[in-house]
């Protein structure tokens, strides 16, 4: 037995724990399961489970004589704590870099020093209590609430995975659908898991409770809620109003269910992973058999037998095959832009008027968005596909003529050519070449036929075509190399001064020069 001023020392320090660690290790415990035991680090067991009483004890006076490293700083700690009884211990450690350049403590150090501290001193952190009350009892068919989860399994080859949850509950009955993926719920898929369940609720009911999520919120700006589109397109498709819980509040959803804790700590737990459509069919056996068959814990009845009733007082959903609910449509703004998966993708100038709505077409594969006026469909523009948040998308021509047609803008541009088939060739081929540069390729050539003669645009024509240059830019380059490779003389005529311009030389027949060489031979 350790003496009692031995046992006073080792009471501040943890001797309940030391002679619980002895005790296991007497019965046979091993040091794994002990710890489990415990419910205390391995670590901490490693460190007592060979140490004798007599080694404990010389370890609680070395304790209780060492000094700590934050005791040099405990009166400006202790005078905080005074000062400010909410002060956080992340605050206090702040403080103290702000005060003393030279501090090294670590923020674990800090934490543990001001809870002791906290305990010696009596001065219990200041605990702010929020006041919430019980929510009275909804209509049958007025509310229903969705949670979002994710938990890891285990499948066939031991492998771990996340499988993501979706879950709805009717708040009147209490009666729960849910569903399973192993992907991360998209806005697509989130609203697919919507129609799921009210497909297995027989309706809808007339609103639904949220946490606010990035796959149905883009922002929230003081109660401003800027929804995705393919969310708010739903929404309004189906006709259900939406109730959103403050950001990162889930208790001001009022009524607290526990569905995906549920799902987790039942269905889930000591299951083994089989493949998502063996899953959501268990799933299902199990809402009928456990989660809607067996009395609610707080109502005291059965869910399946209380939603008999609510039934009748859910909504009909349109069939998702009746409407191309898909086709998305926004607003064109003021600036001329349309939102898109939090970008901004400008149209042309002009395109605004007020309400008017465009359809978005988006083509994932080759990385394209076209955008269609919504009342007649008229094409509006067509851009890159961004993935990025944030941005602003528009085209490098963005105040060209839009109005201009391709058609007639070729027309014109046959109309400075001689051979008009050869240069109905080279057109084609452009627009072969350059599907989404046409107007500005024409735009180019009908430009260089007011700055050339006629011959010479036959020429470039003749050129392009024989080396296959189907490229208005190309179309210039010939015209300006052959402009400038006209011969130009190398040495330029001498002018004669002034001065020897008076004087004229005398012409002679041709006669009298034969007659001089010949003269000339003979001598």
């Amino acid at each position: 037995m350790l003496g009692k001023k031995a046992k006073d020392v080792a009471e501040m320090v943890g001797i309940e724990m030391y002679s619980d660690i002895q005790k296991l290790k007497r019965l046979g415990y091993k040091k794994n399961r002990a710890s489990i035991k415990l419910g205390i680090d391995a670590k901490t067991i490693r460190k007592y489970w060979d140490m004798s009483q007599d080694e404990y004890l010389v370890y609680l006076l070395e304790c209780k004589e060492r000094s700590k490293i934050m005791d040099s700083y405990k009166d400006f700690v202790l005078r905080k704590l005074k000062e400010f009884p909410e002060i956080t211990s992340a605050i206090i450690d702040d403080r103290l870099r702000e005060e003393y350049k030279d501090f090294s403590p670590s923020y674990r150090t800090v934490r543990l020093y001001v809870k002791t501290l906290r305990e010696k001193e009596g001065l219990p952190s200041t605990v702010k209590i929020r006041q919430m009350q019980e929510v009275p009892e909804l209509p049958l068919g007025q509310q229903a609430q969705v949670y979002m989860g994710e938990k890891k399994m285990q499948d066939d080859w031991g492998r771990k995975l996340k499988v993501y949850i979706f879950a709805m509950v009717l708040s009147t009955s209490r009666y729960k659908y849910v569903c399973f993926q192993t992907e991360p719920f998209t806005a697509q898929t989130f609203v697919e898991a919507h129609d799921r369940a009210f497909h297995f609720f027989g309706g809808r009911p007339k609103e639904i409770v949220y946490d606010q999520d990035s796959i149905m919120v883009v922002r929230e700006n003081s109660g401003d809620i800027i929804y995705t589109d393919v969310f708010e397109n739903y929404r309004k498709y189906a006709g259900f109003s939406i109730y959103l819980c403050r950001g990162a509040d889930p208790e001001s959803k009022g009524k607290i269910e526990a569905v995906v804790k549920f799902v987790k700590g039942n269905f889930l737990s000591c299951r083994v992973f089989h493949g998502v459509a063996r899953l959501n069919s268990d799933g299902l056996a199990w809402l009928e058999r456990t989660a809607n068959g067996r009395p609610h814990e707080t109502t005291k009845m059965v869910p399946a037998r209380v939603f008999e009733e609510e039934q009748r007082h859910l909504l009909p959903v349109p069939e998702l095959s009746e409407k191309p609910w898909t086709a998305q449509t926004a607003i064109v703004r003021k600036t001329n832009v349309v939102l898109y998966r939090q970008n901004r993708y400008c149209m042309p100038r002009g395109t605004y008027q007020p309400g008017r709505k465009v359809r978005i077409e988006p083509d994932e594969k080759a990385g394209i968005i076209r955008f269609y006026d919504a009342q007649n469909n008229a094409f509006l523009e067509e851009h890159a596909l961004c993935a990025d948040v944030g941005k602003c998308i528009r085209n490098r021509h963005a105040d060209r003529d839009r109005n201009t047609k391709i058609d007639a803008l070729q027309d014109k541009a046959m109309l400075g050519f001689e051979n008009s088939h050869k240069a109905h060739i080279l057109i084609q081929g452009i627009r072969l070449e350059k599907p989404r540069y046409v107007r500005d390729q024409l735009s180019l050539i009908v430009k260089l036929q007011s700055q050339y003669e006629p011959s010479e645009l036959a020429f470039a024509v003749d050129y392009c075509l024989k080396r296959r240059l189907f490229s208005a830019v190309d179309f210039k380059d010939t015209l300006e190399y052959f402009k400038t490779a006209e011969p130009v003389p190398l040495i330029k005529p001498v002018e004669i001064p002034i001065k020897y311009k008076i004087y004229t030389a005398q012409e002679r027949p041709i006669r009298t020069y034969t007659e001089i060489f010949m003269g000339g031979e003979q001598a």
